[in-house]
């Protein structure tokens, strides 16, 4: 045996000498002397029973208030807090006992008798001694309760309009889908009410946005005052309402409804002095089959209110058979879809993404419209929707991906653009569950010969509601093949920060309904600067959606907002107009600048 070998053997065999040993009790204590005293920190050790043996300085300041350590020895949380909170707590600590596993990091409400409730995250460990038997448990709590509220704010900001305090789509489309589940329940009907205002466009012309908010704020009182117990008004959007109703007998009882409302919506209005006429059309459609689906409801409904619009406003209109039977002939649509892909007759237009501090072209945004041979160029909104509907929203998103790769390698053969420029491709949520997804994305990665990261992959936050486990799995794929990720409208649905940063998502984009708003409300501005902060914090990068005004742009520029794009900036314009925001100085160009293209 060398030295070393022998001397590594001695030093194991070793004891440590008396001073040793007290050299080292001296180092636990004083350890143990600064984690009692760590400020924010309450740290507690508790006996089998879950009576305290001993407590740390914060625990006495924030939850044991005006009493001494003495007379907290002994005592348990009956004695501070709540019984409903006291007995979680005390069960909690029995099953670490019996068990021996850890509770780590628990949110938990803590509720007392004498002052406001408040959050905390707490971590509970089984208590050993020397030998190591389990003689109690130990923990250590923090306080949290400005995130929780955070949290709870967005998680409300997701499901309510900002303007009217309405439920929003999200949540009217959740409730529909519970109402129609019920049917399997228990008789009745469920009827859907769709509201749209005659000439609103008029009032927000002549007198302005904030009128026009004032007329949707009191549009949205007279419904809820109208509505049944239990009936859900929501602001489908723009100037379009819903009333959802369930538990009807007949459709007597939705008749009734439909005149209250067109009553309700007529009432004289006041504002400014102004006396404004506000009247609404409304399509109603009700059924009994809960396998009905809510998308083709409201489709339906739609529908229904064009018809009453039609037939000279003011008033409802039921979907019925003749309105059936001419919605039938729209399934023609479905084969002008998969026509229009077979003929390439779908192109891309590219909205510019900038940075917001320097100004500069950071990429672009790939936007998919559809040149029809008879009706011009259609918008997405009007045809997406269907193509989702009807499963062709794979073979669009396909082409959609492949058009864009093969103009980026041609953007940077040309070389007129940095090697960090990005083009932004938006996914659907049902590509999420195509187990073929990743390898399709790669292969024209491949096939085109461009670098990954270059290719940032858009997600709404809505499309993961329901398929999370699935997602998860196929973004964090995504993420090893090297693209970019996004996480589209956030704040428009369930996400957190925390869930957001398990996905491996690289960029949130702000929805749109935030930045609009961001100019006159001070709680849409706390908010995207939170999410920015936070959002920061976790190495993300943060986008703003929808930048219309110069006051929206100074605004997110100052909240640290790194990128935006919008109308302000610069509409969606052809491939070959891209070069215009890259050559001089790289500056932004505002609204006009480029005009929109209207063909090829």
């Amino acid at each position: 045996m060398g030295d070393r070998e022998r001397g590594a053997v001695a030093g194991r065999d070793r004891r440590p000498r008396p001073d040793e040993m007290a050299d080292q009790r001296a180092l636990e204590q004083m350890c143990f002397r600064n984690l009692l005293a760590t400020p924010g920190e309450r740290v507690f050790f508790k006996d089998l029973e879950s009576r305290f043996l001993l407590v740390s300085d914060s625990f006495l300041l924030d939850q044991a208030h005006s009493c001494n350590i003495a007379e907290v020895i002994g005592k348990s949380d009956f004695d501070f807090f709540s019984d409903e909170h006291a007995l979680a707590a005390f069960e909690d600590e029995q099953r670490i006992v019996h068990t021996g596993e850890p509770m780590v990091a628990k949110i938990e409400r803590e509720t007392f008798r004498d002052r406001a409730d408040a959050w905390v995250s707490t971590t509970k460990l089984p208590l050993r001694d020397g030998d190591g038997r389990i003689v109690g448990t130990f923990g250590i709590s923090r306080d949290v309760t400005a995130q929780v509220l955070a949290e709870q704010a967005l998680a409300h900001q997701a499901l309510h309009d900002a303007v009217t305090g309405l439920a929003n789509r999200l949540a009217l489309m959740d409730r529909l889908s519970q109402a129609l589940i019920s049917l399997d329940r228990s008789q009745g009907r469920v009827g859907v009410l769709f509201v749209d205002l005659d000439d609103f466009k008029v009032i927000n012309d002549s007198l302005g946005h904030e009128a026009g908010d004032r007329v949707l704020v009191e549009v949205a009182r007279r419904l809820s005052r109208i509505s049944r117990r239990g009936d859900t008004v929501a602001r489908f959007g723009g100037d379009e309402f819903v009333l959802l109703c369930s538990a009807l007998r007949d459709d007597d009882d939705l008749r009734l409804i439909a005149s209250r409302a067109v009553r309700a919506i007529g009432e004289r209005f006041v504002h400014a002095g102004n006396d404004l006429t506000v009247s609404g059309s409304i399509g109603v459609v009700v059924t009994d089959d809960p396998s009905a689906s809510p998308g083709v409801l409201l489709q339906q409904a739609d529908i229904a209110m064009y018809e009453a619009k039609s037939a000279g406003r003011d008033g409802f209109r039921f979907f019925d058979a003749e309105l059936r039977a001419r919605a039938a002939t729209n399934h023609d649509f479905d084969a002008a879809v998969c026509k229009a892909i077979e003929n390439r007759e779908l192109f891309l237009l590219y909205q510019p993404l900038f940075s917001l501090e320097s100004q500069t072209l950071r990429g672009a945004e790939a936007l998919v419209r559809w040149e029809h041979p008879r009706r011009g160029i259609i918008a997405p909104a009007d045809f997406i929707p269907l193509a989702e509907e009807r499963g062709l929203i794979g073979a669009v998103d396909g082409f959609v991906l492949d058009e864009a790769c093969r103009q980026l390698a041609q953007w940077m053969r040309e070389g007129q653009y940095p090697d960090s420029f990005t083009v932004a491709v938006n996914l659907s949520g049902r590509q999420l569950s195509d187990p073929t997804l990743v390898e399709r994305i790669a292969r024209s990665i491949r096939d085109h010969g461009i670098v990954p990261s270059q290719i940032c992959l858009e997600i709404t936050e809505t499309a993961l509601i329901g398929e999370l486990g699935d997602a998860a799995t196929t973004l964090a794929a995504l993420s090893d093949l090297g693209v970019r990720l996004a996480l589209d409208d956030f704040g428009t649905g369930y996400s957190t920060l925390a869930h957001v940063q398990r996905l491996n998502v690289d960029i949130l984009k702000i929805d749109r309904s935030f930045v609009e708003q961001i100019g006159g409300s001070d709680r849409d501005r706390q908010i995207i600067g939170a999410i920015t902060a936070m959002a920061h914090a976790l190495g993300m990068l943060v986008v703003g959606e929808g930048i219309e005004t110069d006051r929206q742009l100074g605004e997110l520029t100052a909240l640290g907002c790194d990128e935006g794009q919008g109308f302000l900036l610069a509409r969606p314009v052809r491939p070959d107009q891209v070069a215009a925001f890259n050559r001089g100085t790289g500056g932004m160009v505002h609204r006009d600048a480029v005009a929109p293209p209207v063909s090829r």
